[in-house]
């Protein structure tokens, strides 16, 4: 999907962006070698060095179905690569394209050592089905016994033959987390702080719906400019103001909400609305990218937006003055409390073995050593002791690696960074490197303003339709039309056919065969419910 792909790669970019955490010591086992954890490998540079046969050294052939991914094997250069060679004797050789790529190779039955693809795709599904991939757990349980995939992974990937295929990337794994961890959040709204001194508006503006019209009103008026550009007075999207306004997602009897239909769904509408008959949203809000929205950011030329993907560290590289602080968020006329989505934490990819692979101990192997605590943060940050080091349990880069980065961001990538596919945040998280700059502690600062509202959001993340089901080919009816209907609303002449455009839409959606798709919404949410131990999931009932 395309947004996770995005959300991947700023965790990526952003490499020195700094978040306010409870400083955690990883423990000596870090410097001496290979323990146990919470039943994963941990360890030093030492860690995940095979005790089993490594000779001779084997390729390993690894299909990943996204577009822009781009890797080459180089061990001569690259300080993981190299790492991996020495550790485990298994050299890499990456392709990639795109799922249609895929769908192409399940026809032909030609399926790689390992494919990686998005967790949520409906391949996924064909794949689990067609017996071109080796069911995971008997794979480990056989070539590598000792490592222990957490229990929520396993039963929120089980197929309906009781087997998982897989492991993913992003997986916040309830049973691993701690006081140490949090729910980072997508739902966030910044503003320009000097602009903000320079026409007197208060942070404390933005708590309202009233107060961030004038705030807003304030920059349309004053006529700003920035380095020869206008200045927007907002970017701001339905997704994010529908959760500030408190849409519930669950009822008391514990079933499942849709919250377009809500009442706060329709008050999004009518203020997105207003913000666009009062020329404080532009127009090409609705059809900007979010690449697109961050070059406007990085010009200067946007006072406020919500999205936390969309970042300003390019901003701040050529004004340091030109800060963006947190900004809300804004109450609901109901003033409902904030319970926020958090980035999803069912992960991202999944990593699937394929069925013809004639090195499946290597295989498996593989996946353990990848699946290291210390790993994860290699995979990001090359090497510890080469690109950082331990600095009262956070991440201290190298002077060699700070030097690198600055000299050439692109080559320092390919010497430093890892295979990232196996990624466990939980392991990343509490070692996040701290702020060095403005840029960074701000960075931190509003990541931990708005993750305070975020919660444990599995069960709707388990509402998904798989696809080429019946139920999917509704919900993406659904979804384009709610798309070009969202359109029409905040594009609307008046209040009142914006009330008008919602109303009606009910109606066309049940033709469109929205009672199937609920009931497959609110059976899966149940029963997800159900499996995580759950009577109730919105915060609200709890």
């Amino acid at each position: 999907m395309k947004k996770k792909s995005w959300l991947m790669l700023l965790f990526i970019i952003v490499l020195t962006v700094g978040t306010i955490l409870a400083g955690c010591s990883k423990g000596d086992s870090k410097a001496t070698g290979t323990d146990t954890q919470g039943g994963k490998a941990t360890g030093g540079n030492n860690a995940g060095k095979s005790e089993g046969d490594k000779t001779p050294v084997v390729t390993l052939d690894w299909f990943v179905a996204e577009e822009w991914f781009q890797r080459n094997w180089d061990p001569d250069n690259n300080l993981m690569d190299k790492k991996m060679l020495e550790d485990i004797g298994v050299e890499l050789n990456f392709t990639s394209g795109s799922l249609e790529k895929l769908s192409a190779m399940i026809a032909s039955g030609d399926i790689p050592d390992l494919v990686t693809l998005n967790n949520q795709a409906a391949q996924r599904g064909v794949l689990e089905r067609s017996g071109y991939v080796i069911p995971l757990d008997e794979l480990l349980s056989e070539h590598a016994p000792n490592m222990v995939v957490p229990p929520s992974v396993q039963d929120w990937f089980r197929a309906e033959d009781g087997h998982y295929y897989g492991l993913p990337n992003y997986f916040y794994a309830p049973e691993d987390m701690t006081d140490k961890h949090f729910y980072p959040t997508h739902n966030t709204m910044r503003a320009r702080q000097d602009l903000m001194n320079r026409l007197g508006i208060e942070a404390s503006a933005f708590d309202t719906k009233e107060g961030t019209l004038e705030a807003l009103r304030k920059v349309k008026e004053a006529k700003l400019e920035y380095d020869g550009f206008e200045i927007v007075p907002a970017y701001f999207f339905y997704d994010n103001l529908i959760q500030f306004f408190g849409a519930d997602r669950e009822d008391e009897q514990g079933n499942y909400v849709d919250m377009f239909r809500e009442p706060e769904s329709l008050e999004v509408y009518k203020f997105l609305n207003q913000l666009y008959r009062e020329r404080l949203l532009p127009e090409d809000s609705l059809t900007l990218t979010e690449a697109q929205v961050q070059e406007k950011v990085n010009a200067g030329s946007v006072f406020a937006y919500t999205n936390w993907r969309i970042k300003w560290n390019g901003l701040f590289q050529s004004d340091e003055e030109a800060v963006y602080v947190p900004a809300g968020p804004i109450k609901g006329d109901d003033g409902n409390p904030f319970h926020f989505k958090p980035s999803s934490l069912g992960g991202w990819t999944m990593t699937m073995v394929g069925k013809k692979t004639e090195h499946e101990e290597r295989v498996a192997k593989l996946l353990e050593y990848l699946s290291q605590d210390q790993m994860s943060l290699e995979a990001l940050y090359g090497p510890e002791g080469i690109g950082w080091k331990y600095d009262d349990g956070h991440v201290k880069f190298t002077e060699q690696y700070l030097q690198d980065y600055a000299k050439d961001p692109t080559a320092a990538d390919m010497k430093y960074k890892g295979v990232e596919w196996l990624v466990n945040w939980l392991d990343v998280q509490p070692a996040f490197p701290l702020p060095t700059n403005e840029n960074e502690r701000l960075e931190s600062v509003t990541e931990a303003h708005f993750s305070q509202y975020s919660f444990n959001t599995l069960p709707f993340e388990a509402v998904t339709p798989k696809g080429g089901t019946e139920e999917a080919a509704i919900n993406t009816k659904i979804e384009e039309y709610r798309e070009s209907m969202g359109a029409k609303m905040v594009l609307a002449k008046s209040e009142d056919e914006v009330e008008k455009l919602f109303n009606d839409m009910q109606a066309q959606e049940e033709k469109l065969g929205y009672d199937k798709l609920y009931a497959y919404w609110n059976d899966h949410f149940k029963d997800t419910k159900q499996k995580l131990g759950m009577d109730f999931a919105w915060p609200e009932n709890q």
